[in-house]
Order: C-alpha cells, then structure tokens, then sequence
C-alpha cells in the first residue's frame, strides 16, 4: 500500500460522517458545474445565437425556421390575407444572403416555394402589398427552381384522407416493441437502416429543421470502441449488428431558448427510429448517453462526430434471434400519467 493511499485511508476514518457528506455534495455540484459549462461553451460555439459570421448549417436554420412560420400560417383554418410580412422580409434577405455566400440548392427552392404559396394566397383574396410583392417576384425570379419541387408551402388535404391513411389499430405494434438484449448473428444490411431512417424522417422537428444526424457504425472495432464509452451494453452490446449514434446538430439552432431543443427533436427523431427499426422485424435497444462532459470527449476521440453536434443516445440494432429474452418492465397506468382539468379548474400557482 502506498504511502498517499495509507493516509487516504486513515483521512476517511477520522472525518466525521457530516463532513464526508458535505465534500461529496461539493464534488457533485463542481461535477454538475463542468457539465453544464461544456454544454454552454458548445451551444454558444456552434448555434447561431451569438456567432458573428453565420455558418452555412446556422443560415439553412434561419431559412427554415422563417419560411415555416409562413407555412404554419398558411396551414390555419382562416389565415389572414398579409400575414407575416416582416417574416416575408426576413426570409427574402436570408435567401439572398445564402446565394451570396453558398448559391442555391434545395433550402432555397423550399423557401421559394413557401414564397409562391405566400403570394398566391394573397393573391386569391385580393390582398395587395406593392412592395411586397415586387420583392417576391424579384427574389422567385432570381432564384426560383429550374425544376419542379413540391415541398414548401402548404397543401389542401381532406380529414378523411389522413384518416383513411393513418387509421390503425397500433395498441399491439406499440405493445409489441421491446428493448432487445438478444441479436441473432445475422448481418443487418445497409439498405434496412436506410428504410428506417427514411420512415423517421417524418418525424416533427422545431420549425422543421430537422437537427437529427445518425451515424452507423458497422466494423467490429468501431462499434467497441464506442460502446465502451456507454456503460448500458454490457453482456449484450458485442451482439449488435449495428450501433447507430443519434446526434443533434446545434448550428441548426438560433436562440437561447431553443438551447435544450436538440436533445428534444433527437430523442423524438430517435423514438420514432426505433418504431422503423421495430416495423422492419429488426431487434433494437437504446442506449442512453446520460454522461459527463469527459466521457462525451472520449467517444469523440474515438468515433469522427462533427464538432457540431450533440451526441442524443445510442441503438444497438440487430436480428431477432429464434428465441430470446426481453425485461418484463412495469407500465404506470394512464391515470397516474394523464390529468385532466376540466373547465379551467386546473391548480393555480399560489402568489
């Protein structure tokens, strides 16, 4: 025994138990402080909150985040004819703002799009801005799209439509989706991670960003390296076929009080990747990346994840074997979930 851990060892006997207990809760909140010291550093690097050259990702953002607020107005049951016009603006100037800086591509013929439905709302009620509208069909002229796109705008669709479209008995496909600890040896193919993340991408994001990035790692060495970095796999995390790192990418954020929406859209991007993964017959389990800011740099040491983005959680994917095991996890009933307050009779905060 060394002559530091001796004295360590005699230290904790003559502290008093009070004491101990106040050193750790200091060392927990001085842990805490570290933690949410990196994630400020890395939100104020990488957002476009306080950045004085706006990156490309930050101006897609803005872009989106602008021409959204136009398709949610569109989208009402009586939109007012003129709506958003200093929205209108903002979005013209992005758009130029990005051709100058990175020309044109889909970004811009979305925002185009949404620009056209704009106009051709008004347009239908007779409403009519001079200037406005010369802006509009100066900046569709410039940089409308040589070929047809539909996405953008807003569309007319029947109730009955998305009823007969959505209409499913899905208590047994919810019921049925298990955290599986069991992987048969078959080989999970590209193509059917591909289906799911293109199942999962109609996931609903802030302004339709769509911060989420998955990143599939195949080769035996790679998936070890960052499983180790996770302390939820063991005994089972070796079996996966595929480990998928779901990540948020912050530049796609603009403002203090979107600071905690990556973890939001991605763990809403992730639950709905495991509801594809579940709808290909494929076994997944989710791996939680709960850590400290040390562990999130190690596994950046080891796995190429752009700077940029926030690491949401893992999933280990891989084929169900003939027979396997899975946790029989207790379910809070909905009444201890659900509250409802009938005619405004909901608690009231106590001044």
């Amino acid at each position: 025994m060394s002559l530091r851990t001796a004295i360590l060892k005699s230290a904790k006997k003559v502290i008093p138990r009070r004491v101990k207990l106040r050193l750790f809760q200091w060392y927990a909140l001085t842990r805490l402080l570290e933690a949410c010291f990196y994630d400020f550093r890395r939100y104020s690097r990488w957002s476009a909150l306080a950045r004085m050259r706006m990156s490309r990702s930050n101006m897609r953002a803005v872009m989106a985040m602008n021409a959204h607020r136009l398709e949610k107005g569109l989208s009402l049951p009586e939109p007012r004819p003129g709506f958003g016009k200093a929205t209108v603006r903002a979005l013209l100037d992005n758009m130029q703002s990005y051709k100058t800086e990175y020309g044109t591509d889909n970004a811009v013929d979305i925002a185009c799009n949404t620009l056209k439905a704009y106009a051709d709302f008004n347009r239908r009620h007779s409403h009519h801005d001079p200037e406005l509208d010369r802006l509009i069909a100066a900046v569709l002229d410039d940089l409308a799209p040589s070929t047809e796109h539909t996405e953008g705008g807003a569309y007319s669709v029947t109730g009955a439509a998305i009823l007969q479209q959505g209409a499913r008995d899905l208590r047994a496909f919810f019921a049925s989706r298990h955290s599986v600890r069991n992987f048969s040896p078959e080989p999970v193919s590209d193509e059917l991670i591909r289906q799911a993340v293109e199942k999962a991408r109609y996931t609903p994001s802030v302004c339709n960003r769509q911060s989420w990035r998955v990143h599939v790692l195949e080769q035996d060495e790679d998936k070890k390296l960052a499983l180790e970095c996770q302390n939820g796999n063991r005994g089972f995390g070796h079996q996966a076929s595929r480990v998928l790192v779901i990540t948020s990418d912050l530049e796609s954020f603009v403002s203090v009080g979107e600071r905690y929406q990556g973890w939001i859209d991605g763990g809403m991007f992730s639950m709905t990747l495991l509801w594809a993964l579940h709808a290909l017959g494929l076994g997944a389990c989710p791996l939680n990346w709960s850590v400290d800011h040390r562990t999130d740099l190690a596994l950046r040491k080891r796995i190429p994840i752009p700077a940029n983005e926030t690491v949401i959680m893992m999933i280990a994917v891989g084929h169900l074997p003939e027979k396997l095991f899975i946790a029989r996890s207790a379910r809070l009933p909905v009444e201890t979930i659900m509250r409802t307050y009938p005619n405004g009779s909901g608690h009231r905060p106590v001044a």
